[in-house]
């Protein structure tokens, strides 16, 4: 190598160690019980201490279509799409604005249908679907830990098998990495247990108000988690089932840009992608 592409080579890898830092990368792959071998959906988890994000993988050079930032400093969420170049914000306070909005509009729809007679109160309660439902009150039941005594590895980390419950009825099994064996201290990827609580405070007001996100309540039992997560089987109310596992897990440079909103991108109502 001559004396000038030595140099060049020199300032890049200062430029980069500047742009970037120590983080860790997760490798995770989603499916569903029964799905042919290799199916399923990719992603990529960074996580630099309190901040995390996380995008369906890509090929090298191949822009990033959506992501999710979550940073816990600000305690606040966006979900990011790149195409429409927007992003929806997700916080306690907003999520508390929504659920109040929703719950005034169900108030002016209830009062709405009185007015009408039964043949036309039972025709609109059908046009407005679950607009026009009362919905759940009860108090959403504390998501908790269950040790199962049995262990995996993913990743070539080894971890222990738990039952996520909430009340009885078993939300889940979470396959629980020990910090620092294989994996950074606690500290270093601090954002999944202050995910936890910022999934509990947005979660629970919109859930009284979408009882779709109910059965997402027991997210709020990373809060607690005693280790990493490196695998999640998820039970649905329906039945079905959904796994994520880790499949790569690395510490890593991490680009500071991925924790950031793009310049210019606008800010969306409603979330800009499912």
């Amino acid at each position: 190598m001559r004396g000038g592409e030595l140099a060049s080579a020199v300032v890049a890898a200062l430029a980069l160690a500047h742009g970037a830092q120590a983080g860790l990368r997760v490798d995770m792959r989603t499916s569903q019980p029964g799905e042919a071998s290799g199916a399923g959906e990719r992603y990529v988890v960074w996580i630099d201490g309190s901040r995390l994000a996380a995008e369906p993988a890509r090929a090298d050079g191949e822009p990033a279509s959506r992501r999710v930032v979550y940073r816990a400093a600000e305690d606040v969420a966006w979900l990011v799409d790149v195409e429409r170049r927007s992003y929806f914000q997700l916080d306690p306070a907003s999520a508390e604005r929504r659920a109040r909005q929703l719950a005034g509009v169900r108030d002016g729809v209830a009062q709405g249908l009185e007015l009408l007679s039964p043949a036309q109160r039972e025709a609109a309660r059908e046009l407005l679907g679950g607009l026009a439902e009362k919905p759940d009150s009860t108090a959403l039941p504390e998501a908790r830990l269950r040790a199962l005594g049995e262990s995996a590895s993913y990743a070539g980390i080894a971890c222990a098998r738990h039952d996520v419950l909430a009340g009885e009825r078993r939300l889940a099994v979470v396959c629980l990495g020990e910090y620092g064996k294989g994996l950074p201290p606690r500290e270093r990827v601090a954002a999944i247990g202050s995910l936890g609580g910022f999934l509990r405070r947005t979660l629970t007001p919109l859930a009284r108000e979408f009882p779709s996100l109910r059965p997402l309540a027991g997210l709020a039992a990373l809060e607690r988690l005693p280790g990493f997560p490196l695998a999640l089987r998820s039970f649905e109310a329906a039945g079905s089932a959904r796994e994520a596992e880790a499949t790569r897990v690395e510490e890593v440079a991490v680009d500071p840009a991925l924790f950031e909103l793009p310049e210019g991108f606008a800010r969306s109502p409603v979330p800009p992608f499912d």
